[in-house]
């Protein structure tokens, strides 16, 4: 794959207009490291051995179906020269239909869903492919400076390890056709366009699963009060249940820059 034009694609480090920049953002200039530093460190592959098979689906580890629409994020991990990254693990965390996070730090007052825990992880295969199953995450408001709230788009965090403890990437997938794109200032802090459209994941409508044929619900008659009474409490695992499949699907393919060595290795 030729090299792309370079897209200016980091937002600033310390950006007045979003606060929690100013306090978390380097004083000093950066130390740029020798070509090949990052792959040469060898170090422990994290969490490897930690992945199990439910792992990459958000929705199965409630005791129930957590709320929301299902969706499906899917794509392909490949270097500047369009090589797969093979065998990288990918943790992503997201809030739930909501907005809520589970964290003891969100001050949003949300609602939280119990049967969803907002995080996941696989390995990409030999293709650099990786694929998640999840909730549509909801917007939230956010303070952006001192006595400024705005909203954050829907969006699902991405933390992209490589072979050593220092290369990771962390960053942001956003949905098309969000209408709170333009108010995110996150995302509006890149400042090339292209480099936003980038951080936007598309439909896909040949991997979407569309099917109505879910398993009957179950409830009792009404208790008096005009609210269904829910049957007793399943005892097998939620995730060997039978689930309706569909899904909208979104497309999030990642580039990593680099020129033939580490794609997490960023090259002056």
């Amino acid at each position: 794959m030729a090299h792309s034009p370079f897209i200016e694609v980091d937002p600033p480090r310390s950006d007045p207009n979003y606060a929690v920049t100013v306090g978390r953002a380097p004083l000093q200039r950066e130390v740029r490291l020798p070509p090949g530093w990052f792959h040469n460190l060898k170090g422990p592959v994290f969490g490897q051995l930690k992945v199990n098979p439910i792992d990459h689906d958000l929705t199965a580890h409630g005791v129930s179906e957590p709320l929301g629409s299902r969706i499906v994020v899917y794509g392909r991990i490949t270097d500047h020269d369009g090589r797969p990254v093979k065998h990288s693990l990918i943790e992503i965390w997201q809030a739930n239909a909501a907005g809520g996070y589970i964290d003891s730090l969100d001050r949003c007052g949300l609602a939280l869903d119990p049967n969803f825990k907002g995080s996941g992880r696989c390995l990409t295969d030999e293709q650099g492919r990786f694929r998640f199953v999840s909730i549509r995450p909801g917007a939230y408001p956010a303070p952006y400076a001192p006595g400024i709230i705005g909203w954050r788009a829907s969006h699902i965090h991405f933390s992209i390890f490589g072979p050593s403890f220092g290369s990771r990437l962390v960053t942001q997938m956003y949905f098309e056709g969000d209408p709170l794109l333009g108010q995110d200032r996150m995302l509006q802090g890149v400042p090339d366009p292209r480099g936003r459209d980038r951080l936007v994941a598309k439909y896909c409508a040949e991997q979407t699963v569309t099917q109505c044929d879910g398993p009957a619900r179950e409830f009792s008659t009404l208790d008096g009060s005009g609210i269904f009474v829910a049957p007793p409490q399943r005892t097998d695992p939620f995730a060997t249940q039978r689930r309706n499949p569909s899904a909208v699907a979104y497309r999030f393919d990642i580039t990593l820059r680099g020129d033939r060595s580490t794609p997490f290795e960023h090259q002056p």
